[in-house]
């Protein structure tokens, strides 16, 4: 039985851009992410999102809406997460002690090496799930450089998808 960590990824997205960080720490030195991390003992994931949010980009969010559930399991671990979209905010972000925060395009992310898992909700064929917070239900299957390679929709069928280069 694999160890399950309950946590958030809280999407900010502008004019086809979203706010992304990128890990400076030695653990996931170099990898880019999207704002969240764990939901504390007696905090509800819509507080763990706003919270997560500003420690990680120092920016204030507001009314963030939920989206879905994110599934992603890896060897030897299983990530829950509640994924919520957020368009309120004020700030900007900036480098924290555990990461670099900032404002990228879209598909230029999608382009960069060393993506966590949670990045894929930004291609097109899940876009549309994201976007219009479908209570869409996902589970990507990664391996231990976090690369998807399998993915479970909604309707639970499986696909099994290319290694990314």
């Amino acid at each position: 039985m694999k160890p399950i960590r309950k946590a958030v990824r809280t999407f900010l997205i502008d004019n086809k851009k979203v706010v992304a960080i990128k890990y400076t720490t030695k653990n996931n030195y170099g990898y880019y992410d999207i704002p969240g991390g764990k939901i504390e003992k007696n905090e509800t994931s819509l507080d763990a999102s706003i919270r997560e949010f500003e420690e990680e980009t120092t920016m204030k969010i507001s009314n963030p809406k939920y989206s879905g559930n994110l599934i992603i399991e890896y060897p030897n671990k299983i990530f829950d997460l509640d994924i919520y979209l957020v368009t309120e905010y004020s700030g900007k972000p900036i480098e924290t002690k555990e990461n670099m925060a900032f404002w990228i395009d879209i598909e230029d992310l999608l382009r960069k090496d060393k993506l966590f898992s949670t990045i894929y909700l930004l291609d097109e064929s899940h876009r549309y799930y994201l976007f219009n917070l479908l209570n869409f239900k996902w589970h990507f299957i990664s391996n231990t450089s976090h690369e998807k390679v399998e993915e479970v929709n909604d309707t639970f069928q499986s696909k099994s998808l290319k290694l990314r280069k």
